[in-house]
C-alpha cells in the first residue's frame, strides 16, 4: 500500500454465506461488554504440533472428504484455521488489530469445534513463510493472512503444496489466483463504483487528475477499463508531482469533461480541486470522483470539494463494528482490523457446515457471495474480491451524505445496474 498515506481502509463486519442462517446476522455481537477494563478475547486454543498426512487434498476439494471419507473430521473433531499477522515489528499494531477483530469474528460466528490459531509473521516474507509452515504443521485447514503482498507470495506455494487455501488481507490483486483469495479493498472496485454512479447520471466524458505514483497509475487504469466497458470515453488524463501545489495547467487540459477522477488525499487532493476550480471546472457541473482515501472528515471542509463523491462500505454496519471493538478492547480499531473480523467470521460459518468444513474453491467463489458489515462481497475465480459499496457525497457544510446505498445482494453472475 505504498506511497503516501494510503490509509482509511479499516472497515467491515459480520460475515455469513448468503442462503445460510447465521444468528449474528444483524449487529455484530462482540466478546462481551466492557466494565473498567477491556473484556479479554475468546480463548484461542493451540494444539500440539502434528504431522500432516501423506495425501493432502487440492484447494479445490471440499474438506468434508479430505480426512478419510465423506463427512470425516480430524480425530479430535476440531477445525483449525491459521491467522498469519505481524504481532511484532513495525506493523505490530496492524497485526494486533486484525487478531483482536478475528477473535471477535470467531466468537460471533463459529461453534465450539472451531480453533483460531494466531501466528506472528513479523511483517516479513520470511516470517510469513515460517508462520505458514508452523500453522500447517499444526493442522490448519485454511489460512487467513498475511497482510502484505510480498508475504502472500511466499505463503501461497507452501499452502498450495498442502492443499490449503489462503485468504490474504492485502489490497494487491497481483497476488490473487490459484489458492490465494484477496480480501482487501481493491482500487479498481472503488473506481468502478463511482464510475457506474456517474454514468447513471448521464455522464460520458471522463478525465483524471492523479498523483504521479503507483496508486494513481492503478486508479487511472481502472478508470480507463471501467469507462470503456460502459460505453464512455476518457478524454484526458493528467498527472502531477505529489508535492506540486499549483495544478492549474494540468487542470486546464480537463476542460470538456463531465467527471474527473482524483485518487488522492491531503494536500494533493486540495491542490487538485482548487486547480480545477480555478479554471472553472467545478463540482456543480463536473463530478469530482474519489476513492476511499476521501473518507476523512478533515478533507470534507475543503469548500472546493463539495459535490464530490467517493465509495464506502455501509456506514451503519461499520460503525457497529467499531463500537463493538471499542467496547471489547478499549481502543479504536486500527486500519484493516475489520478485514480480520470478516475473514474469521466467514471461516467460522464455513467450518460448521453439514458434512464438515467447506473451505474449497467452489464454496469460496459462490456466485451468491457473502454478507458482511462492510457490505456484500464475493471472490471471483481469479481470486480477487468483488464488493458492494455505497456512494457518499461531500456537502457544502463539511459533512457527507449517502446518495446511492450499497446493494444488499449480487444479481446474476456480475454487478447489475442496481450497483
Amino acid at each position: 500500500m505504498g506511497g503516501r498515506s494510503r490509509r482509511r481502509l479499516g472497515l467491515m463486519g459480520l460475515v455469513a454465506l448468503v442462503g445460510l442462517t447465521l444468528a449474528a446476522c444483524a449487529p455484530v455481537s462482540g466478546p462481551g461488554p466492557r466494565t473498567s477494563t477491556p473484556a479479554p478475547p475468546p480463548q484461542v486454543r493451540t494444539p500440539p504440533p502434528q504431522q500432516p498426512g501423506p495425501a493432502m487434498p487440492s484447494p479445490d476439494t471440499p474438506l468434508s472428504g479430505a480426512f478419510g471419507g465423506a463427512g470425516a473430521m480430524p480425530a479430535d473433531g476440531l477445525v483449525r484455521v491459521g491467522l498469519l499477522v505481524p504481532l511484532s515489528g513495525p506493523a505490530a499494531a496492524i497485526g494486533e488489530g486484525l487478531s483482536n477483530a478475528a477473535q471477535m469474528g470467531a466468537f460471533d460466528a463459529a461453534d465450539s469445534r472451531f480453533v483460531l490459531q494466531p501466528y506472528d509473521t513479523g511483517g516479513s516474507p520470511a516470517g510469513a513463510a515460517r508462520a505458514a509452515q508452523q500453522a500447517l504443521s499444526q493442522g490448519a485447514q485454511l489460512l487467513l493472512g498475511p497482510v502484505f503482498a510480498g508475504s502472500t507470495r511466499q505463503v501461497a506455494p507452501i499452502a498450495g503444496q498442502m492443499g490449503v487455501n489462503v485468504i490474504a488481507f492485502t489490497t494487491d490483486p497481483g497476488v490473487a489466483g490459484g489458492n490465494v483469495y484477496v480480501m482487501g479493498f481493491l482500487v479498481r472496485e472503488q473506481v468502478d463504483r463511482v464510475v457506474r454512479f456517474s454514468i447513471s447520471e448521464g455522464r460520458t466524458a471522463f478525465g483524471a487528475l492523479t498523483p504521479a505514483e503507483t496508486y494513481g497509475q492503478v486508479a487511472t487504469q481502472a478508470l480507463r477499463d471501467q469507462v470503456a466497458a460502459r460505453g464512455g470515453q476518457v478524454i484526458s488524463v493528467q498527472t502531477y508531482a505529489p508535492d506540486n501545489p499549483d495544478l492549474r495547467e494540468p487542470a486546464r487540459a480537463l476542460r470538456g469533461t463531465d467527471a474527473v477522477l482524483i485518487p488522492d488525499t491531503g494536500d494533493g487532493l486540495r491542490a487538485a480541486v482548487n486547480g480545477l476550480a480555478y479554471v472553472d471546472i467545478d463540482s456543480r457541473r463536473t463530478r469530482y470522483m474519489g476513492t476511499m482515501l476521501w473518507d476523512d472528515p478533515g478533507l470534507w471542509r475543503e469548500s472546493a470539494l463539495a459535490g464530490g463523491i467517493f465509495p464506502t462500505p455501509p456506514r451503519d454496519s461499520v460503525r457497529r463494528f467499531e463500537a463493538k471493538y471499542r467496547d471489547a478492547f478499549g481502543s479504536e480499531p486500527p486500519d484493516l482490523a475489520i478485514l480480520g473480523y470478516d475473514a474469521a467470521a466467514l471461516a467460522g460459518v464455513l467450518a460448521r457446515q453439514s458434512g464438515g468444513p467447506r473451505f474449497d474453491r467452489a464454496t469460496l467463489t459462490s456466485a451468491a457471495g457473502f454478507n458482511g458489515a462492510a457490505g456484500i462481497f464475493r471472490f471471483r475465480q481469479d481470486g480477487t474480491v468483488q464488493r458492494g459499496l455505497a456512494v457518499m457525497e461531500v456537502r457544502s457544510d463539511g459533512t457527507v451524505a449517502e446518495i446511492s446505498p450499497a446493494p444488499l445482494s449480487f444479481s446474476g453472475s456480475g454487478m447489475g445496474t442496481g450497483f
